[in-house]
């Protein structure tokens, strides 16, 4: 969590060896990893924001075609061989679980509404397999009901996996978050949901956009 402009992707694209940092050092089980996208990768996979992902800057794919691509793709880099039949299982359980309507699976993924954009996203990090998934603002752009659909998606894949995530409505996912990270400006917390996610210590972080009524803390949702 954290205002706009604190570096929330940026941080993510760290993780994932996107971007390399001035100082410090991304490890994973003992492996650095700074600044290595090839070798982050075996280890993770990286979610991005849906903004941009439109018709005008894309090509035709269906969703079954999309996901099959990246599964190819993924194999081919990891030096993995996996028969036809196999693909095919895999595919259909990661579109499964992010409850994609089988009816879509051989439409144009720009016939999809954002929310089953955003699964579509989740089941190709799906078919790859990593133990650790990051998602950037995975509820952008999606209606009140698709955003509770994501979030029990998450809360079902957290059993088996580590996601990371920044989000524009962060109480959504405190719920069912075990650690909490705020920073910006300069300052970062790090703790459980109830130790970071008060007053006091939004006020830092938000300023003003964070405030407390009654017994309820809201920040506006045009700084998150």
């Amino acid at each position: 969590m954290g205002p706009n402009g604190a570096g929330k992707t940026t941080f993510l694209k760290t993780l994932i060896g996107f971007i390399k940092p001035h100082t410090g050092s991304i490890y994973v089980n003992k492996i650095d990893v700074t600044g290595n996208s090839e070798l982050a990768g075996v280890f993770m996979d990286y979610v991005p924001q849906l903004t941009g992902f439109t018709s005008t800057t894309g090509f035709p794919i269906t969703v079954w075609e999309f996901i099959e691509f990246s599964l190819v793709m993924h194999l081919k880099k990891m030096k993995l061989k996996m028969d036809k039949s196999e693909m095919q299982k895999t595919i259909r359980e990661a579109l499964n679980i992010v409850g994609i309507d089988k009816s879509l699976w051989h439409k144009s993924i720009w016939r999809l509404s954002g929310g089953e954009k955003q699964r579509l996203f989740i089941a190709r990090a799906l078919v790859n397999n990593q133990p650790i998934i990051l998602l950037d603002e995975p509820l952008s752009s999606i209606d009140p009901e698709g955003r509770m659909d994501i979030t029990n998606i998450v809360s079902n894949l957290k059993k088996d996996k580590i996601i990371i995530i920044t989000c524009h409505d962060p109480e959504i996912f405190l719920p069912i978050s075990d650690n909490v990270v705020l920073f910006g400006k300069g300052i970062y917390y790090i703790g459980k949901h109830k130790e970071t996610f008060n007053i006091n210590i939004l006020e830092r972080i938000y300023g003003k956009s964070a405030i407390k009524l009654k017994d309820h803390i809201h920040i506006y949702d045009h700084h998150n």
